[in-house]
């Protein structure tokens, strides 16, 4: 079962797809799901495609959070606390409701918020008090989202970016959520069938490639100005909601 598992997939699509989708990652902290769950779905079941992103994300997140520097953002801890929540909340609707409907309005959330974000949007000068409220109120929405679409993460990114966050700040903050999602999103996955022994050894297996092409994007990153790595990451936003808006219509 193991050699004809392997014998139905293509390696080198795998391979490829974890490599670049890392290079994102490493370059601008986000998109390395984006970037590869689609090209693996070329070739397996998107559920497949998603499952094979569980080591990579986990690990190469992990990396990025970079713990010997201390925890990162206790000011956020809040909103990770109930995106958590969110997410095991989202995992029991997932049979219950319309998901069509739903990644419909999450991708038009994204494509609102973000053109927002271009056009100059900031909360950097809000009262600590009321970024607090608001980080809970989005870590719990997003959290929800996740649990029933694995699309969690847009609309924590665009609160971050909104706060004009320093870009070794936003790597580690956004580090810290992916990580500390990921644990509840890929049980959840697993739990219901979803996933399995052979999914999670060749996620584990194509770490290493994600882990490389992570190295060489945090080269890249060190070279991007401040202004150039924020429009980056909202470029990437635009184009997550766009393919997420047409895959729905």
């Amino acid at each position: 079962m193991y050699i004809e598992y392997f014998e139905t997939i293509s390696l080198v699509v795998i391979l490829c797809s974890v490599f670049f989708g890392g290079i994102v990652k490493g370059s601008v902290g986000i998109g390395m799901s984006m970037f590869s769950v689609p090209l693996i779905a070329f070739i397996l079941p998107p559920t497949k495609a998603m499952m094979l992103l569980c080591f990579p994300v986990i690990v190469t997140n992990f990396i990025q959070m970079d713990i010997k520097r201390g925890i990162s953002n206790y000011r956020f801890f809040p909103m990770f606390i109930t995106l958590f929540i969110g997410i095991l909340v989202g995992g029991k609707l997932i049979l219950s409701l319309d998901l069509k409907t739903i990644s419909i309005i999450i991708a038009l959330t994204i494509i609102i918020f973000t053109f927002i974000n271009f056009l100059g949007l900031n909360l950097a000068s809000l009262k600590p008090i009321y970024e607090k409220k608001l980080s809970i109120i989005i870590g719990f929405f997003s959290g929800v989202l996740g649990g029933i679409s694995t699309f969690y993460a847009p609309p924590i990114i665009t609160f971050l970016v909104s706060l004009n966050l320093e870009k070794e700040n936003f790597i580690r903050t956004t580090a810290t959520m992916y990580f500390l999602a990921s644990i509840p999103l890929y049980s959840s996955l697993i739990y219901h069938g979803l996933g399995n022994f052979y999914d999670l050894l060749l996620s584990f297996v194509i770490t290493g490639p994600a882990l490389l092409g992570q190295y060489f994007g945090t080269k890249i990153r060190k070279r991007l100005s401040n202004t150039i790595f924020r429009k980056t990451i909202l470029l990437i936003l635009i184009i997550i909601g766009f393919s997420l808006l047409i895959k729905n219509l």
